[in-house]
């Protein structure tokens, strides 16, 4: 039986894998449909009643997924967020809305994709499954960003001490009035040429004391193991009962990677421990990036030998200097928002992992011919199968296998892969034209 998937039906594939990304809220998650919109939740305790827990949540959306509308000398963008929650009997527990606005003098400004608008709301809920819906709206291009968030509240005893959550800060500002104002990490990602980046909670203790000890442990998310490989441990004085505490995790010294931290508060016999991740990176890096190492390894379609070899030598951050400036010069847009190529290569490296492996897992599937023609060529226009029959080429006597042709109309190429073992051992038997390739441009 013939099977026939137009290009249509797999760029309508590729839309919604590439569209549509949701992580852990507590880290933080893109909204989809609209402009992408980054959320935050930071649950902490309240003193004035331990009945409820306070829920701050915070709103990030880069100037450059906004539509500015030019009036007189500056540029304006309106926009409306609203806010719904329901708990697990989908009983509505609040349901508010706000429209801002806000104007940029620069037109260059409005394309900035590092600068971002920041929007923050406090409420307190009893201890409870609920469901959160975000909907922003940007009111000047009447584009929407929905997003549906479950998030368990749980309960803070002012018997015994307390601990929030861990946000993650690009910076902290101290007001006047002794209350600090928090600019979260949309993405949890520290920038590595950044001078400062913080990890930040707060904490309740019920009695007196203002000593209070902190110990803080590093883990590499990727290796696995439970052995930290940084650790430390701190005393600091309280103010109060209710108190904060933050530190520069730049002084941490970290390589590129991703990590999880725990902090452990602790006085007299009780303690409390609060988890999170966090990656290091540079601003621009993709999302799709997961480990730093196999990055390099996934060059290797797009970068020679030497050039690898030369990232590879080297140590620590001089290693991810060599392979950030590796890409910088394969910037088709050098000094303006991020490097579009970078991006798109390793989008296609993930799609390739999740789709071209073999049926037995041994083969990755950006290591597969599939994936090598998909990374060089990018999505096909029209894709050909062919379960079984007989199959002839110049390259090949008679097949009796499962086979596909990926059909490259503009450019007027065409590769066919045969299934040998019929376990999605997919073989390239055309050859591939390296000119044509719109990563090696």
């Amino acid at each position: 039986m013939n099977i026939k998937f137009t290009n249509i039906l797999l760029m309508c594939i590729l839309m919604l894998l590439a569209g549509f990304e949701f992580v852990h809220s507590q880290v933080y998650s893109q909204m989809k449909a609209g402009p992408q919109v980054y959320y935050r939740f930071f649950k902490y305790p309240l003193t004035e009643d331990f009945t409820k827990t306070g829920l701050r949540m915070f709103i990030q959306t880069p100037y450059n997924e906004l539509l500015f509308i030019k009036e007189e000398d500056f540029f304006t963008s309106n926009y409306e967020i609203e806010i719904v929650i329901r708990d697990k009997e989908e009983s509505i527990v609040l349901n508010e809305s706000s429209e801002e606005s806000f104007s940029v003098v620069e037109f260059d400004e409005t394309n900035s994709d590092s600068s971002l608008i920041l929007w923050e709301h406090s409420v307190k809920l009893e201890p409870n499954e609920y469901e959160i819906e975000m909907i922003f709206t940007d009111k000047n291009s009447k584009k929407t960003s929905k997003g549906k968030i479950p998030i368990n509240i749980q309960k803070f005893d002012e018997t015994k001490i307390n601990i929030s959550d861990i946000l993650f800060l690009e910076r902290i500002e101290f007001l006047p009035d002794g209350e600090v104002k928090l600019i979260p990490s949309h993405k949890n990602n520290s920038k590595i040429d950044n001078k400062k980046y913080f990890a930040y909670f707060e904490m309740y203790s019920p009695n007196e004391e203002k000593e209070v000890k902190v110990r803080y442990a590093l883990f590499d998310e990727f290796h696995g193991t439970d052995e930290a490989i940084k650790k430390g441990t701190m005393m600091i004085t309280k103010k109060d009962k209710y108190d904060y505490f933050y530190t520069d995790l730049t002084d941490l010294n970290l390589e590129m990677g991703r990590y999880i931290l725990t902090y452990e508060i602790n006085q007299r016999e009780e303690r409390a421990q609060s988890t999170s991740a966090f990656s290091v990176g540079w601003e621009g890096l993709p999302h799709s990036i997961a480990h730093f190492d196999e990055a390099i390894d996934q060059m290797k379609y797009i970068a020679s030998g030497k050039e690898m070899k030369n990232i590879k030598n080297k140590k620590g951050n001089e290693k991810l200097k060599a392979f950030k400036e590796y890409w910088d010069k394969k910037d088709p847009t050098p000094g303006i928002g991020s490097n579009e190529l970078m991006i798109k290569y390793y989008q296609r490296i993930n799609y390739a992992k999740r789709y071209f492996s073999n049926a037995r897992g041994s083969v990755a599937g950006w290591l597969s011919d599939r994936g090598y023609i998909y990374v060089l060529m990018g999505a096909p226009d029209e894709i050909y199968t062919q379960h079984s029959t007989s199959y002839s080429s110049s390259y090949s006597s008679v097949y009796d296998n499962p086979h596909e042709t990926w059909y490259y109309y503009d450019k007027r190429r065409e590769y066919t892969f045969i299934d040998e073992t019929g376990f999605g051992d997919y073989v390239l038997i055309t050859p591939i034209y390296y000119e044509d390739s719109d990563v090696l441009k």
